[in-house]
């Protein structure tokens, strides 16, 4: 008996998570609403990986916000935001995913395009895909309200980019938030002497950040600032590079590409988008979680600052700090799953 014990246990540990995950995804459901930068894609492949292999939530849907990269050949009021998240989707081999296009302005007033990630999101790496799916004919906010219908209580909504599709479903549909399991928007910096600029995503579409906050509640919204993550998941590039990126598959060899571009602005490795859908998939991985009334300055030079204020009647929880090694060993458990 001892010597069956022993073998099962050879055989079951190589398998097993280096860090484990209490919580369950059982009947769970999840829509990434991203703007399809090189790391909107890890966090499309962390989520994809953490289904096929670790019965995480099943992704039921992409919808595109409006991106920090160029517009698309022929779509000239159109960011490449779509196309991106096809080729995604290619590396994935799923091709059943919908894809919903959001609009590419934001509701008030939209800035001028960045190229952080390149001018085509992904690195520029000139690759083309034959047979990617065409988009559905169902704007993105309009998919987000049916999807909160159709899987009431069961889906969680993760947003990565500009929160223009979230604030027009809350905006036209009141009761959007309620239906949500969770909803966890990767936005905002908690603002200090270090951390004194808008992020980017709040700032895009202040707007809809603030519809966001006077309708939230913390059971329903957690927020993961920008700042959180420079500040606690401040990795190094060399760990980036030859270990996690060492990792020898088809999807981290095309991640490894897609971030040519963006991992030559920085010292570091600090990647917002798969953080926050990492604590999606795995709140384990939060240290710090705090309750603050969040909200965002509209006007003047402050315009796009989040604030974030203690107080007796909360509107979201926030992530303050990370168990970063453990998050080093999921994205690594993740990412290898596959071979």
């Amino acid at each position: 008996m001892e010597v069956s014990v022993l073998v099962l246990l050879v055989l079951v540990v190589p398998f097993a998570f280096g860090f484990q995950c209490t919580q369950k995804h059982t009947n769970s459901y999840l829509v990434i609403d991203n703007d399809a930068g090189s790391d909107d894609a890890m966090a499309i492949f962390l989520s994809l990986l953490f289904h096929e292999h670790y019965d995480g939530p099943e992704l039921v849907g992409l919808t595109t916000a409006r991106g920090e990269h160029r517009r698309a050949q022929g779509l000239p009021q159109q960011p490449n935001c779509f196309e991106n998240c096809k080729q995604t989707a290619y590396q994935l081999d799923i091709f059943q995913v919908p894809i919903y296009r959001g609009t590419d302005k934001s509701i008030v007033f939209s800035s001028d395009l960045t190229y952080y990630h390149g001018t085509d999101g992904l690195g520029d790496n000139n690759l083309t895909y034959e047979g990617l799916a065409p988009a559905r004919n169902v704007t993105a906010a309009n998919a987000l309200i049916e999807a909160s219908k159709l899987y009431e209580g069961k889906l969680i909504v993760v947003t990565l980019g500009p929160v223009t599709n979230v604030g027009l479903a809350v905006a036209l549909d009141p009761d959007f938030l309620g239906r949500l399991k969770h909803l966890y928007v990767a936005a905002g910096h908690i603002h200090n002497e270090v951390h004194v600029e808008a992020e980017f995503n709040a700032r895009t579409d202040a707007e809809a950040y603030h519809i966001i906050a006077e309708n939230a509640t913390p059971e329903k919204v957690t927020i993961i600032p920008f700042s959180q993550v420079k500040d606690h998941l401040d990795l190094s590039k060399e760990w980036r590079n030859n270990v996690l990126g060492a990792i020898d598959t088809d999807i981290m060899n095309a991640q490894n590409l897609f971030e040519r571009v963006s991992q030559n602005r920085s010292d570091s490795w600090r990647s917002l988008d798969p953080a926050a859908a990492a604590v999606a998939l795995c709140p384990d991985l939060v240290r710090t979680k705090k309750y603050y009334t969040t909200g965002i300055e509209l006007c003047g030079d402050r315009r796009g600052i989040t604030t974030n204020m203690e107080s007796d009647k909360p509107n979201v929880g926030v992530v303050y700090d990370f168990q970063a090694a453990d998050y080093q060993q999921f994205l690594l458990d993740v990412f290898a799953a596959r071979s």
